[in-house]
């Protein structure tokens, strides 16, 4: 499966891309606006490989440019079938490769496809209220502000949540009568 967008494509992870994920995940910028695990040699990250490709709950892709150059990865998790929601993730991994419209055309490449092939109502994240950045992206893409979860004394480290139904995202056309 590759998913087409405007200016990244998503398709399905590649064993070659595990040491470029590896070295990403060992990154401490990325890490400061990451919530999760990541793999650390390459054992882990066949095995994590491995899981994501046999669970129903998710689906795992590498966002890659034209020329099929790996520059992040994106993913819906927590799927549930019977709610039809799900949790979305995305990474962009060279600081070169942000605010150039990468992880929004990734976002809207994903969406479509969740709720037009996946038939999902509503995908929804969490972000750290300090990312800035991610959170005019995910603006930009349609998700909207829905709640917070706070640590007590810890403001910085607040998460917001934030979701995008499908009726906002796909033109009445593409929403089937239910």
């Amino acid at each position: 499966m590759r998913l087409i967008g405007k200016k990244v494509d998503l398709r399905p992870i590649q064993e070659e891309d595990l040491p470029e994920l590896i070295r990403w995940g060992r990154n401490r910028e990325l890490q400061h606006f990451m919530d999760g695990e990541y793999p650390k040699d390459l054992g882990e990250a066949h095995q994590w490989l491995r899981q994501a490709e046999a669970d129903r709950q998710t689906k795992l892709l590498a966002i890659v440019t034209k020329e099929d150059r790996l520059i992040g990865d994106i993913e819906l998790v927590h799927i549930s079938w019977r709610r039809r929601e799900c949790e979305l993730r995305i990474r962009i991994g060279e600081e070169e490769d942000r605010n150039r419209g990468h992880g929004a055309d990734a976002i809207r490449t994903l969406l479509l496809y969740a709720f037009s092939s996946l038939h999902l109502e509503r995908v929804y994240l969490r972000v750290y209220s300090f990312n800035k950045r991610a959170i005019r992206c995910y603006t930009k893409c349609g998700f909207r502000k829905e709640g917070r979860l706070r640590r007590q004394n810890d403001r910085e480290h607040e998460i917001i949540l934030m979701e995008v139904l499908r009726s906002q995202c796909l033109p009445s056309s593409a929403n089937p009568a239910v």
